[in-house]
């Protein structure tokens, strides 16, 4: 990956000390889950074995429910650090700790905002590429983080996808992304996916602040609640 490593206020890269034991372990524990699922979509497995593994699979779930959970990024946010690094780590679609996340990273390159992500075959549409879905979400995540350089961002507001051919699974994707804002609450983005320097999709987005915002000026949440139970 070349340029600066793109931190946000509100999508931080970095993790404090005093949190850092904890994410890096929920990172091992993502990527395990990952292999599992990618492992588990490829493997010709027989109705025996295939009920045996779901077995053990449950145990672990059963494990994993002893432990305190935690509903929502807010929850972890106040549980583990704050809202920035609850944001960069347990999203769905660019969580470095969420075990459904492809692993998307960006980093900012001038004015440009730069990304990369390879997808696997869980995530599989049309043969052998992405289903159109996941290329939605995709961009509209690292748009999302593009229009966090404003200063003030928001929410999607409307979001048009071209795809412009398949997108393909397992090779390196690159993206990018550029903003301009064209009012005091909305933010447009513009951004592609490419691979081996052709185009796969190109989208355009509104973000729009919203005017009662949980976002403060960086610094967090407002009013953050308890973790839940």
């Amino acid at each position: 990956m070349t340029g600066k490593s793109y931190t946000s206020p509100f999508f931080a890269e970095e993790i404090s000390n005093t949190n850092s034991e904890y994410w890096l372990a929920r990172r091992k524990l993502a990527a395990a889950v990952r292999e599992l699922i990618e492992t588990a979509t490829i493997s010709d497995v027989q109705p025996a074995e295939a009920e045996a593994i779901s077995e053990e699979l449950q145990s672990i779930s059963a494990r994993l429910r002893q432990n305190r959970q935690l509903r929502g990024i807010i929850a972890y946010a106040k549980a583990h650090g704050s809202f920035p690094v609850a944001n960069h780590e347990i999203l769905c679609v660019g969580g470095a700790s969420h075990p459904i996340a492809p692993g998307l990273r960006s980093w900012d390159d001038g004015d440009i905002v730069r990304g990369s992500v390879q997808f696997d075959w869980a995530y599989e549409g049309p043969p052998n590429h992405v289903h159109g879905g996941w290329v939605a979400a995709v961009l509209d995540h690292f748009m999302g983080m593009a229009q966090m350089r404003s200063g003030a961002p928001g929410m999607t507001g409307g979001l048009d996808v071209r795809y412009v051919q398949p997108t393909p699974i397992g090779k390196k994707l690159d993206l990018t992304a550029t903003f301009d804002r064209i009012s005091g609450r909305k933010n447009r983005v513009s951004a592609e996916i490419s691979c081996e320097g052709e185009t796969t999709a190109t989208a355009e987005a509104i973000f729009v602040q919203p005017k009662s915002a949980i976002f403060t000026d960086g610094l967090g949440v407002v009013d953050l609640p308890s973790a839940s139970g």
